[in-house]
């Protein structure tokens, strides 16, 4: 009577030295005297490369034979961190020989091969000649793909592999066949070639050769000759199921599937576990937004969010099945929030915009006010670059405010006003709601009319926040909401001058704006982001010239025509960025607006009735890769 089983998995053979010249990263597995077949699934001295530029994983799940250690072994093997052990005997074989467990791991028993498992206990079966137990042993192997009562052992196995917290040992009693099955199957669902797994599989020879030659010499000749086979492996006993594998089932993904029961998202869990991808499909050629969202896919392989039925883990895998990642890259590490700070600075150049028929007060008489009101609608697209996806900025906006003139040289104004704004970017978009206060004066030393003057204008503004990304691949949509405020202010000397029934108005000046957009934590994603508080500054040059001419008549009405045109040149870093965090890595993202020089023109009519007047404007702006227009509608009263 010989009791021992047989496991195993992959196909091709190759010496184990020449399978581990091309590995790199070391494991250090350590060799125990009384648990000689223990080892990691990962590899021996080096771990296994995989398909797709990944590497095993060291300290996931560790095989071996019965756990009979030694007190030094245990100790050893209590220092592995070992949280979960999985017998794949009989309960015969445990009755033999029970475990000794390390400390703090749980046990389950999973009889793979047991009779009321399969119909037929084959753990005690003599033998004639060597030729029935190598025949035996092929067919054990093809057993663990035909058997349907195995197959439902294995799916609870892999099952227990994949939900288990933290480092897993599973074995039998030889630590050979039925753990040298399942350690084959995990190498092939982690993506190790052929050669390598049999290379693997064969490895029981070297590990347990003392004991072979040992069980050997303790057995009478004769005996020696039938059961020989037994004790070691033989790459026709796996490649025996291998074969079956591909009758019965085509492919080793559809055995998984069809045969064990296992789901995609539970394959995908294990190769999450065992495999580290050292490179993403098409990261290589990003840049910019998207190369540092494809950085921290791929660095959180390394968070709790792998190897776990986790949406990432699922969205992961199956990029890396797909060989792309499917946009995910410039959608993860939030473009919208750098988008919409660059859009908020440069709102004051919007407030400004849809004042400035009314601030100037050059119409009034000294003493005189006027009340009015505007409303201002714009869009502004940037097209995508290397850094960048493209972003597009929509605003809307309504002010009331009041001017005076206090004296021929001094006039004032103030307003108040919301403006509403909707930036859209890499997946993303952003509401913001302005609620505004602006104040500003023109001085002018020889009159309001003509000559020099200095501009000066400030707003400030009470900001809300709302954003939402949809990251796609099955991760969600992530969103965030926030406050803060906005301040600006405008400092400009210019001179007015008639010239041939047209009043020119050049200046020149500089504008600094301030957004302070506090901090928040996206939700509704698991890759939502912890996105830093934006505080940021815009100073910039601005040259404008305005052009009014002379009033026509149209009835009653008194109808002035004018163009605008206006540049704006950033000084210092044009760009704007935000930061954001996920489970301790950071991420930096650029906005897709950054130009340096932005050109401005436009059109407008006003017609005065009396003291009522009304007016329209249209306008258009470009720079870079920027390109918008805007219109406005105007109506005041004068007092």
């Amino acid at each position: 009577m010989f009791q021992r089983l047989v496991c195993s998995l992959s196909v091709l053979s190759l010496s184990i030295a020449a399978a581990q010249a091309a590995e790199t990263v070391p494991l250090n597995t350590p060799r125990l005297k009384s648990i000689d077949n223990f080892r990691d699934v990962a590899g021996l001295t080096t771990a296994y490369t995989t398909a797709n530029d990944g590497t095993m994983r060291g300290g996931v799940f560790y095989r071996s034979n019965a756990l009979t250690p030694s007190a030094a072994d245990l100790a050893t093997l209590n220092g592995v961190g070992i949280k979960a052990v999985y017998d794949l005997r009989t309960p015969t074989e445990i009755a033999a020989t029970p475990d000794t467990m390390p400390t703090g791991a749980t046990y389950t028993n999973i009889d793979i091969i047991g009779g009321s498992t399969s119909g037929a206990n084959i753990t005690n079966i003599a033998f004639h000649s060597a030729t029935e137990a190598i025949a035996m042993m092929q067919d054990t192997n093809r057993d663990f793909v035909r058997n349907a009562g195995m197959r439902s052992e294995f799916n609870q196995l892999f099952n227990e592999l994949a939900t288990v917290d933290g480092a897993a040992l599973f074995h039998c009693t030889a630590g050979k066949d039925r753990t040298g099955w399942t350690a084959a199957v995990l190498q092939s669902i982690a993506g190790v070639d052929d050669a390598t797994i049999m290379s693997n599989y064969l490895a029981t020879n070297d590990y347990t050769a003392a004991r072979i030659q040992a069980t050997l010499a303790a057995l009478p000749p004769s005996l020696a000759t039938i059961y020989g086979p037994l004790i070691g492996v033989d790459a026709s006993y796996l490649q025996a199921g291998l074969d079956q594998v591909t009758a019965q089932y085509g492919t080793m993904d559809n055995y998984l599937k069809e045969g064990l029961g296992l789901s995609q998202e539970t394959i995908y869990v294990l190769r999450g576990k065992m495999v580290f991808y050292n490179s993403l499909p098409g990261a290589a050629d990003l840049a910019g937004n998207a190369a540092a969202g494809a950085q921290l896919l791929q660095q959180l392989q390394n968070s709790n969010l792998s190897g776990t039925y986790s949406a990432y883990n699922y969205y992961l895998q199956s990029a890396i099945d797909a060989g792309s990642l499917g946009g995910v890259e410039s959608t993860v590490g939030g473009q919208v929030h750098a988008d919409a700070a660059s859009y908020l600075l440069r709102q004051g150049a919007m407030i400004e915009q849809a004042a400035a028929p009314f601030t100037s007060g050059i119409d009034l008489k000294a003493g005189q006010y006027r009340l009015w009101s505007t409303a201002l609608a714009g869009y502004l697209g940037t097209d995508g670059s290397s850094q960048a996806s493209s972003s597009n900025e929509h605003s809307q906006g309504m002010m009331i405010g009041l001017t005076q003139r206090f004296s021929e040289q001094l006039s004032a104004h103030a307003g108040f006003g919301y403006s509403s704004g909707n930036v859209g970017g890499a997946g993303g978009e952003a509401d913001t709601d302005l609620t505004f206060f602006s104040v500003g004066a023109r001085f002018a030393p020889n009159g309001l009319e003509r000559g020099l003057f200095v501009d000066a204008n400030a707003s400030a503004g009470y900001l809300d926040y709302e954003s939402k990304r949809e990251l796609g691949g099955g991760l969600g949509t992530a969103k965030g909401d926030s406050h803060g405020n906005l301040t600006g202010a405008t400092l400009a000397l210019g001179y007015r001058v008639p010239v041939n029934g047209v009043t020119l108005e050049p200046s020149l000046g500089v504008r600094v704006s301030h957004v302070n957009l506090s901090g928040f934590q996206e939700k509704g994603s698991e890759l939502a982001l912890d996105v830093d508080g934006i505080h940021e500054t815009r100073k910039s040059a601005v040259a404008n010239l305005n052009a009014t001419f002379a009033p026509v008549a149209l009835g009653a009405w008194q109808v002035v025509p004018g163009v605008q045109v206006g540049y704006e040149h950033v000084l210092g870093d044009q760009d704007i960025d935000s930061e954001g965090h996920l489970l301790g890595l950071d991420i930096e993202q650029q906005a897709a607006f950054d130009n340096r020089d932005q050109f401005t023109g436009g059109v407008n009519v006003t017609a005065n009735l009396g003291p009522w007047s009304v007016g329209a404007q249209i306008g258009a702006s470009g720079g870079g890769d920027s390109h918008g227009f805007n219109g406005g509608l105007k109506a005041s009263y004068l007092f």
